[in-house]
């Protein structure tokens, strides 16, 4: 990703995350503070057809909806797989699959054991097929905004 995909970043993801919405400024934080784990996947047509959105953090500190963070949370425990999203013309091609590859590798690479995210809508059942499961019972804090259905989901590496 670079500083000028941003805007096409929250493009997509306010095409594919209809019921949880983030500024622009959620994106452009998260690439401020750890850019190697922001990535673009241009479509045929050379604009940004999806993205991944990760960084270092702390498992009792989760990213919050649709709030920019003001930095990373610090000592790392975990990976965060903060988003992920591809268009519709992108999809059923393994580029999610890659996605969270790309996200492990860095996990690896920064002696970290786990990648952690937020499940959201009905998208449970894809993360399982990635290999995620419920963290402790997976619950979120409800002031973090994403929704009754939300679970914090892991990955051990």
């Amino acid at each position: 990703m670079r500083e000028d995909d941003v805007a096409h970043v929250a493009d997509v993801a306010d095409m594919v995350h209809l019921d949880y919405p983030e500024n622009p400024q959620v994106f452009a934080a998260c690439f401020r503070h750890y850019p190697s784990g922001c990535h673009v996947l241009e479509g045929d047509d050379g604009k940004v057809a999806g993205y991944l959105v990760s960084h270092p953090g702390r498992q009792d500190r989760p990213p919050v909806i649709n709030q920019p963070m003001s930095g990373l949370a610090e000592p790392f425990d975990c990976y965060f797989l903060h988003d992920l999203a591809l268009g519709a013309s992108t999809r059923g091609r393994g580029f999610a699959g890659e996605a969270v590859r790309i996200a492990l590798d860095e996990a690896k690479a920064r002696g970290l054991s786990r990648v952690v995210l937020i499940a959201v809508g009905d998208a449970h059942g894809f993360w399982e097929k990635q290999g995620f499961g419920l963290l402790g019972d997976g619950l979120l804090d409800p002031a973090k905004g994403y929704g009754p259905e939300a679970r914090m989901l892991v990955r051990p590496i």
